[in-house]
């Protein structure tokens, strides 16, 4: 998939989560070693029950099918803030509304990132 359609996704799926009350402070679609493109999210910090953002996430997926081709809840992945690669993109990309920011074979707190395209990057949660 290009980037502008994993932006496009990806804005889709954000919005939704936004409109559903569990805006993600993160989202990044990451290529994994099987060449397949993953939507990493940190959801808002209240919502900490991985079957509940599952659930929920199943709920706008299924909304917003007509305009997401074949992305399936198995394409995202629930991530927490703490995770190497993201807890160091909070400290280098700040990207509060929709964005799509791309890096390519980049190493990020030690956590190497093939391809990523960062969709948001809201204000770190505190330590």
């Amino acid at each position: 998939m290009d980037q502008g359609e994993l932006v496009r996704i990806g804005h889709i799926i954000m919005r939704g989560m936004d409109e559903a009350g569990m805006p993600p402070q993160f989202a990044m679609w990451v290529l994994s070693d099987a060449d397949i493109w993953k939507l990493w999210i940190v959801p808002p910090p209240k919502l900490i029950d991985k079957h509940e953002f599952y659930r929920r996430a199943s709920e706008v997926i299924a909304k917003h099918r007509a305009d997401l081709g074949d992305v399936t809840i198995s394409d995202i992945e629930m991530q927490a803030a703490s995770q190497p690669a993201i807890s160091a993109m909070f400290r280098v990309v700040r990207m509060e509304g929709f964005g799509g920011a791309r890096f390519a074979g980049t190493t990020f707190n030690g956590y190497y990132l093939p391809d990523a395209v960062v969709l948001r990057s809201a204000a770190a949660p505190a330590p």
